[in-house]
């Protein structure tokens, strides 16, 4: 099994692609919808497809589709990703009206819990934001990362059992970049290789990977909930403070590559490294600068 380290980002697809020589089939990190159904099945077309997907990276979405129908024909695909895909459940019984009797499912309990405990995490982070108190802002961001690595843990033991049930020896898996404890998962069951694609990436254009700390500070609470229990002497509300300073900064509108072959991972990191820089009241003062200003 190959699990390739990416992001959501038009970048890395050919980097994705050259991960994909001698395998047979993909695992994509999607939930199975019925849009995705109709553009591998090309009763939908791309646009379509982007229209109707829930996505928050449209334009990545839409080329990620156009390399999916490309590689359809060689490659059997799979979107396995059963939380999100009990997510979408949820939102069908809605529809359905079937709601409460869905919910009664155990798997799908364990999701509700986990999900509702981030929401809640982020409305009291969005309410201190509100207030324009940047300390209640930073212990918000801890509680937010806490209640994220929860739900990356289960997210990530989830996906693994269904990762295993899938009969192919060359069996190619997407996973974003924080999801580590899928690899530890599945290595305790079968071969597992695995590449980043966004380390690959910075080696190509010589510049060193610097992580940004809102991952930082998920991937440390993730740890801590597994029990790798690794010492660390990071702080905490410091890397909450820069992951505050890193949002502010870093671009948010999607960009393709063209002469800068890696505009996103330049960006990222030059973000990543200012943060990274700062201290707590560096920090404090720079986002109340730029959201609080009368």
């Amino acid at each position: 099994m190959r699990l390739i380290y990416t992001s959501h980002r038009v970048e890395y697809i050919p980097l994705f692609a050259q991960q994909l020589k001698n395998c047979n089939a993909l695992a994509l990190e999607e939930p199975e919808t019925v849009e995705l159904k109709k553009l591998l099945s090309k009763s939908m077309d791309i646009e379509e497809y982007v229209k109707w997907v829930d996505t928050t990276f449209p334009t990545y979405t839409f080329h990620f589709a156009k390399f999916l129908l490309k590689i359809s024909d060689k490659l059997k695909i799979y979107p396995i990703e059963p939380y999100l895909q009990i997510i979408e459940g949820i939102h069908n019984s809605v529809e359905e009206g079937k709601y409460e009797e869905y919910i009664k499912k155990p798997e799908v309990k364990k999701v509700l819990n986990v999900e509702r405990k981030a929401t809640a995490a982020l409305l009291e982070y969005q309410e201190a934001f509100m207030r324009k108190d940047f300390d209640m802002m930073v212990e918000n961001t801890l509680k937010f990362a806490k209640a994220d690595a929860e739900r990356f843990v289960l997210r990530d033991k989830m996906r693994s059992k269904k990762l295993l049930s899938v009969e192919s020896n060359t069996l190619a898996v997407e996973a974003g970049q924080i999801h580590f404890l899928l690899e530890h998962e599945l290595s305790n069951e079968t071969k597992v290789e695995s590449v980043n694609l966004i380390e690959l990436a910075s080696k190509k254009i010589g510049i060193k990977y610097i992580k940004n700390p809102g991952n930082e500070l998920t991937e440390i609470y993730i740890k801590d909930i597994i029990g790798f229990n690794e010492k660390s002497d990071l702080d905490l509300e410091l890397l909450a403070a820069q992951a505050l300073v890193y949002i502010t900064i870093v671009k948010k509108e999607e960009m393709l590559p063209d002469s800068n072959e890696f505009p996103h991972l330049i960006d990222e990191v030059k973000c990543a490294k200012f943060a990274r820089s700062l201290s707590y009241n560096k920090c404090k003062k720079f986002v109340e600068s730029v959201w609080f200003k009368r």
